[in-house]
């Protein structure tokens, strides 16, 4: 199996160009266009980037933010108090060449990413997802990670997604067993997606929908999840 390797400044460029040539195919409202500062801080200032490469050439990244004191942090969307957002890491983007698709890379680089934030003593995994972004919100899910909020960022709508770095239990934690699901609708209703997070309600899984395209993701009362 491919290794994934922490990447430095010299895998800088390879970086750069895979985003641009990825970002091109999809709205600018599903995907953030970072910078090239962006890249370069996470490498060693404020995260870690992590990726993998066939034939001397970058199939796949993801982004880790681990940030400081004073940095942007996603826990101040989920309205955590000051003394937790130190230990906040970001599941940050990620980006995988054509035609390396459907080979779970982006699965790989969230699990990759989570253990790599435990290392680096972070408590809470945060991230963000657009709703019509399947593909991340299916792996996001597949990762233990639950949608917590639903906001205006990045130009656009974004699932806020948590998990808590001190459950070892693996990818898919019993909260989110299908069959105990208390409600599902579909992933890119947003106007159902909010009332059920008013209502108190967690997306903690997906299931493919009747007709393969759109997941649904499965609620459950937040009373029942950890973190």
């Amino acid at each position: 199996m491919t290794p994934i390797i922490r990447l430095n400044e010299s895998h800088l460029e390879a970086v750069i160009a895979l985003h641009h040539e990825v970002v091109r195919e999809f709205p600018p409202e599903l995907v953030a266009r970072e910078t090239d500062a962006f890249f370069r801080d996470h490498m060693a200032a404020c995260g870690q980037i992590f990726g993998a490469f066939r034939h001397d050439r970058l199939i796949a990244y993801g982004v880790l933010g681990l940030p400081r004191p004073g940095d942007p942090n996603f826990g101040r969307d989920h309205g955590l108090p000051d003394h937790e957002l130190a230990g906040v890491a970001h599941i940050d983007g990620v980006a995988v060449r054509a035609d390396q698709r459907r080979l779970r890379w982006q699965h790989r680089m969230v699990q990759h990413r989570l253990q790599a934030a435990r290392e680096a003593g972070r408590k809470i995994a945060l991230s963000t997802v657009a709703p019509e972004n399947y593909a991340s919100v299916v792996n996001i899910l597949s990762a233990g990670l639950s949608i917590r909020n639903l906001i205006s960022k990045f130009g656009g709508k974004r699932f806020l997604l948590r998990r808590d770095l001190e459950d070892h239990s693996g990818t898919v934690t019993s909260s989110s067993d299908p069959s105990e699901m208390s409600t599902w609708c579909l992933c890119n209703d947003l106007e159902r997606c909010e009332e059920l997070l008013e209502a108190g309600y967690v997306g903690v899984t997906y299931r493919k929908a009747s007709d393969d395209t759109v997941p649904e993701i499965g609620w459950r009362p937040a009373q029942f999840m950890q973190g």
